[in-house]
């Protein structure tokens, strides 16, 4: 019974009592039709579905929905850290896209050199090169392939339950029971 109770719990397809009562309680003609479209035109994951409202604003800590009603951002992802717009992150990321949005890896530039020069500075001498990924969950697919290739091993020690992304290889290692469901382990 357990395992059930945790495949209906809020990170996974969540069909939850208290999801049909926030549903219910949303009452904005605007807010269901947008839902019901996200739901038409996506295919949803495991650990976000269905979505909770429409947001058309984040600035700071604060995301803002169609209403105007301002929540808090707990969530953690990404660079919420440092809030939503951050100016100097915004500065950074305008100067960039206006001067090189984009540099091929068979390619260099100063920004890429600067950024590794100093994630290694702050690494022990034995780890003084960095590869850049595009998210956390590419991040792990490679750290296997690269730890592979080091030790020659092909078993990893992983933690039951933890989520290191969504990708095959990454929900592998996490023992998730809302992915354990999905691919039939």
């Amino acid at each position: 019974m357990a395992m059930v109770e945790s495949l209906n719990s809020e990170g996974d397809i969540n069909s939850t009592e208290e999801r049909v009562r926030w549903q219910a309680a949303l009452d904005h003609q605007e807010t269901q039709k947008l839902l019901d479209e996200d739901a038409r035109y996506f295919l949803h994951q495991s650990m976000s579905t269905p979505c909770l409202d429409v947001l058309t604003r984040a600035e700071g800590i604060y995301i803002e929905d169609i209403r105007g009603r301002r929540y808090m951002d707990f969530h953690g992802n990404n660079v919420h850290q440092l809030g939503y717009g951050h100016p100097v992150v915004v500065k950074r990321v305008r100067d960039q896209l206006d001067t090189l949005p984009f540099s091929p890896r068979r390619f260099t530039n100063p920004v890429a050199i600067e950024c590794a020069r100093k994630l290694a500075s702050l690494c022990p001498d034995d780890l003084s090169r960095v590869l850049f990924a595009p998210g956390g969950t590419s991040v792990i697919g490679m750290a296997l392939k690269l730890a592979r290739q080091v030790t020659g091993n092909h078993k990893v020690v992983s933690l039951w339950d933890s989520f290191h992304g969504a990708s095959l290889d990454a929900i592998v290692w996490g023992g998730r029971l809302a992915f354990e469901r999905v691919w039939g382990r």
